[in-house]
């Protein structure tokens, strides 16, 4: 009775033990991160990045650093379409940004000076 239970007890650690070492640790999800430019080339701080997935429902605003770079972190997998707008810029929309399981997605954006600015 009581091999068995050290048995069963060791088993259950050992199973814990593994899940917490896995690294992903159960989290199926991905990274975006987007690089905003004028086209001059200096990078735009002030930008609002929208990260949609049509097919989950689900609809993300990106971080900004303050410097240019935005991120969205823990992506479901999946298909993304994203949104840049800034102010005095003609916005821009990205399709087809695919989301996988531990990947990052570098996405570019230069965004156009807006008419009549």
């Amino acid at each position: 009775m009581i091999r068995t239970l050290k048995a069963t007890t060791l088993s259950f650690l050992v199973l814990i033990f593994s899940t917490l070492c896995s690294g992903q640790g159960g989290v199926a999800t991905g990274d975006l991160h987007v690089t905003v430019k004028d086209p001059k080339g200096s990078l735009i701080t002030n930008a609002i990045i929208t990260v949609r997935d049509p097919e989950k429902a689900l609809v993300r605003t990106a971080n900004g650093d303050g410097e240019g770079g935005y991120s969205a972190r823990q992506l479901p997998p999946g298909t993304y379409s994203v949104t840049v707008d800034a102010t005095g810029f003609s916005g821009i929309l990205s399709t087809g940004v695919a989301i996988t399981v531990g990947g990052l997605v570098e996405l570019p954006v230069t965004l156009s000076v807006a008419a009549g600015k």
